[in-house]
């Protein structure tokens, strides 16, 4: 088969369009015809090596969409279990859930399996990274980690469901809290996963006040349901969200960019019994300095890490009813990934990047 080989970690030309051979299927696993999956940051990150290193040669791409090819060993007569249920069997169309978790951990059986003691401590891992993933013609994947697609949803939209718009979902509805009417921050709103943060806090009912780096997308901020959009590198941010509420600050905060200064920004953006939730992703260390009033005020700090199957069920419901409409800014073959990457990497695309199989 065809697939795109990572050998060593460095710029985009270090993907590689190879011909490597085809999976076959181990015992409990599916094996997938990719036809869609997408160029996130994550990617980016993995790609470059900043974010963390496995063992190479590796296929990348996590959160693959395709069509099940052949089952292995104890699944020639099983379905799929749990959120998104349904038969598996040769030709049914699936999303792919990112995170090989184990199933029977505190955190699996309290539906967190995104904090799976196997995922964190990476006996189980990622798809795309610490196994081979989407950036191929065929993955053979745990059978647990598919999702039955329903005809409606093209393979493009529903490779973004994993990695951008389950997790987006999650840190609205879960995180978040966002009950109608509430006031929310998107703050890194312009970005592939902010423009989908819009839709999903507006699918809440919030109200969203959008926080972009660049003027280039702007509109698109605004298309996705911002009720206003303004630029960090011109405005402060907490003035713009007190202006934004009459005073009061606003009551959710998501930050993707999470740096020092949003984070800053977005701690005093809260009103009293704010929540925020990090989703941006740095290196474990201090990077947020917490100032009294968060004691006083009983402010809110959590994460949001990835999705769960529940989330993935969830989203694709969403996009059903028409409730969040992906934004897709480019797509190219997969043979031209290292040309998608490089156009991501220099920001050059607004909404999210697919590959095609």
């Amino acid at each position: 088969m065809q697939a795109i080989v990572l050998r060593e970690y460095g710029p985009p030309a270090n993907l590689k369009w190879e011909t490597v051979p085809a999976p076959s299927p181990g015992p409990g696993e599916a094996l997938l015809r990719v036809r869609a999956v997408s160029v996130d940051l994550f990617s980016i990150e993995f790609r470059s090596g900043r974010a963390l290193q496995v063992p190479l040669p590796r296929i990348m791409g996590h959160g693959p969409a395709g069509e099940v090819v052949e089952l292995g060993p104890g699944l020639e007569s099983s379905g799929l279990e749990g959120p998104g249920a349904g038969a598996l069997s040769p030709g049914q169309r699936v999303a792919v859930c990112n995170n090989i978790t184990c199933g029977v951990c505190k955190y699996c059986r309290l539906g967190r399996e995104t904090l799976c003691e196997g995922l964190m401590n990476h006996r189980g891992g990622m798809i795309g990274a610490h196994r081979d993933g989407g950036y191929a013609e065929y993955v053979a994947l745990p059978a647990r980690n598919l999702i039955t697609l329903p005809d409606s949803i093209s393979f493009e939209t529903a490779c973004l469901i994993p990695n951008t718009i389950a997790p987006v979902l999650k840190a609205c509805a879960g995180r978040a809290r966002i009950r109608p009417g509430e006031n929310v921050l998107i703050v890194g709103a312009g970005g592939g996963m902010g423009l989908h943060a819009v839709q999903a806090a507006r699918a809440c009912g919030g109200r969203v006040l959008a926080a972009i780096r660049s003027d280039r997308t702007r509109e698109a901020a605004l298309e996705a349901g911002a009720s206003e959009v303004f630029s960090t590198s011109e405005r402060d941010m907490a003035e713009e969200a007190r202006r934004f509420t009459g005073g009061a600050g606003v009551d959710a905060v998501l930050d993707i960019a999470a740096t020092r200064e949003t984070l800053a920004g977005s701690l005093a953006s809260l009103a009293p019994a704010g929540r925020l939730v990090i989703m941006g992703y740095f290196p474990r260390g201090g990077v947020l300095e917490t100032p009294t009033w968060v004691f006083t005020e009983e402010v809110e700090v959590t994460g949001n890490r990835s999705a769960g199957r529940q989330d993935v069920a969830e989203a694709i419901a969403l996009i059903e009813n028409g409730r969040i409409d992906p934004v897709i800014g480019a797509v190219f073959p997969l043979k031209e990934a290292a040309k998608a990457h490089a156009a991501v990497e220099a920001r050059e695309i607004v909404g999210r990047t697919v590959l095609t199989v």
